[in-house]
Order: structure tokens, then C-alpha cells, then sequence
């Protein structure tokens, strides 16, 4: 099985939410339903400041906790390319899924009463039957003006975490963090 997965450029987010708004516009969210979030750290000292756009979404976890923690069996992972999927049909929205994801990942949706999240937009990435890949990119990735947003096979866990990120070994998020010209903190 290969492991799809996100790759991000912490240097080139600007914070301009262009990859949140693709995301809702993609998968036609419900108003105040947000799969991809843009969160802002600030730090440094007063002489120096320091401002951080992280860009969060479902990581598609290799070991998702989300996943675990149904007890429907409504979540499940796909096999040949790890993407981590909710079915709303089985969904009962329990919000369980949302308590135990690191990432804030799972969303309740007010209409439906059921969890949903990122699909890593299935429909454009993979063929119908879900067996290979078709070259396109979800829409968070085109649409990012800095190209600080990627996605690929086997991105693996590498690159130091944003503080305050949870710990890898808890779920294996599959996503990797270039801080590029910045120094991590």
C-alpha cells in the first residue's frame, strides 16, 4: 500500500486561506464547516517578531486515532492509498472521531448530524474504482498561491513539527514540514 499524504512549505504560507475556501468550494461545505484551517502562531521577542501560518486539514494518518475510536465502523482507511474516509450513511455522530484526532480534523456537521472531514478530494485524485491515481491534485493544493501546499505518495514523517503539534508517534500523520529559510520554533 502507498501512503498518500501532504507536504508543506511553512516558509511559503502566506496566510492568504486560498487552500480553506478551495476546500469548502470543492466539497460544497455547509457555512461555518471548515475542513482546512489556517492557523496563525505568533512569537519572538519585540525586536524580532516571529509570524507562522500552519495550514491543518485531516493529515490521513497512517495510524488514525479517529479511526479507532468509531464505534460504527463508519471511518475507514482505503488500501491502496491510506486516505482516511468517513461513511455518512453509517456515521451516527457521536463526535467521538473529533475528540480523539490531535488535529481537529473531524467536523459535526449541524445539518446532516454526522461527522464529516477532508476527503484529500477522492474524486479528483483517484480513478472510479479507486485503484490509481489521476494525476490531479486536491483542490487545496492547486489553488495555493505560494505553492506552499503538496501532496504526494510516501511523504513520510520527516521535518521538524510546528510546537505544539502532537506528538508523531501518536497517530503518523502523514504529512511533512519544510521550514525552508525559517528557523524551526
Amino acid at each position: 500500500m502507498s501512503q498518500l499524504g501532504f507536504s508543506i512549505n511553512l516558509a511559503k504560507c502566506v496566510g492568504c486561506r486560498a487552500c480553506a475556501v478551495a476546500c469548502n468550494a470543492e466539497l460544497n461545505t455547509v457555512k461555518g464547516t471548515r475542513y482546512r484551517t489556517v492557523v496563525e502562531k505568533q512569537g519572538g521577542t519585540e525586536t524580532k517578531p516571529k509570524r507562522l501560518f500552519v495550514t491543518m486539514s485531516c493529515f490521513h494518518c497512517k495510524d488514525p486515532a479517529c479511526l479507532k475510536s468509531c464505534p460504527v465502523n463508519a471511518i475507514t482507511k482505503d488500501e491502496n492509498f491510506g486516505i482516511v474516509l468517513i461513511n455518512r450513511d453509517k456515521c451516527i455522530g457521536c463526535k467521538y472521531c473529533a475528540k480523539v484526532c490531535p488535529y481537529g480534523a473531524p467536523v459535526f456537521n449541524e445539518n446532516t448530524k454526522k461527522m464529516e472531514k477532508c476527503t484529500f478530494c477522492v474524486h479528483r485524485v483517484l480513478n472510479d474504482d479507486r485503484s490509481a491515481l489521476t494525476g490531479l491534485k486536491p483542490a487545496c493544493v492547486n489553488t495555493c498561491i505560494g505553492k506552499a501546499l503538496d501532496f504526494g505518495e510516501d511523504v513520510g514523517n520527516t521535518g521538524t513539527t510546528p510546537s505544539e503539534f502532537a506528538p508523531r508517534n501518536y497517530t503518523n500523520p502523514s504529512v511533512t514540514f519544510d521550514w525552508g529559510w525559517m528557523e524551526p520554533w
